[in-house]
């Protein structure tokens, strides 16, 4: 009876560290699933979005047809910030559903660590060995503390505040067409053009790269 109970003891924190090990390395791999599908999607709009303005460049002197690919280019703008949105979406709802099943286990975990260390005091009283029970129980904490680390800093860039960080990113990777007039264009080109001002000699090196 009593080497059953030892067991059971023994057993309850196993399998709830177990527990938590398997919803951490669950939610984190779904994250990074996540992730990944999103960074694939980045660079498939990528390749789309080149190739529209390649074909923009190619019809500026057709207005029907330019104007036609402006419009494909705005919906497919629009459908990429739906699904990228998406994505950071279910990035959020799958870390806050693994932080609640991290959470429940260690609310099991510290319920279980009650139980037994009140059954200690009762029997034992304060002695050694509960000194020694109260450190062995607290050595399971580092693993649950180490968790929420863990998915923290997976996940810290892409939540709610930080999260708004990522669409800005994404709004200037993808800055839309037309919203910088040809003045803006010439200021742009005044204050990052590395041949601007630079007196090359050779009068061929210090064309203007605009045209």
């Amino acid at each position: 009876m009593l080497i059953g109970i030892e067991l059971l003891d023994d057993g309850i924190p196993l399998l709830l560290l177990t527990a938590l090990g398997v919803a951490l390395y669950r939610g984190m791999k779904r994250n990074q699933a996540l992730l990944l599908e999103r960074e694939e999607l980045l660079k498939r709009y990528l390749l789309y979005r080149g190739d529209k303005q390649v074909h923009l460049k190619m019809y500026e002197g057709d207005e029907k047809v330019y104007q036609e690919l402006v419009k494909n280019l705005s919906a497919s703008w629009k459908k990429f910030k739906k699904i990228h949105d998406q994505y950071l979406l279910s990035f959020a709802q799958n870390t806050s559903r693994t932080r609640l099943f991290l959470w429940l286990i260690t609310l099991g975990l510290v319920v279980n660590t009650l139980r037994l260390l009140g059954a200690e005091f009762l029997f034992s009283g304060f002695k050694p060995h509960l000194l020694y029970s109260i450190v062995r129980e607290f050595s399971s904490y580092v693993l649950v503390v180490f968790s929420f680390i863990l998915l923290r800093a997976q996940t810290l860039r892409f939540l709610p505040l930080k999260g708004n960080l990522v669409k800005m990113e994404r709004e200037i990777l993808f800055f839309p067409n037309g919203l910088l007039t040809t003045g803006s264009y010439e200021g742009l080109y005044d204050e990052f053009d590395p041949l601007e001002g630079t007196g090359a000699e050779d009068g061929k090196e210090d064309q203007d790269y605009r045209r």
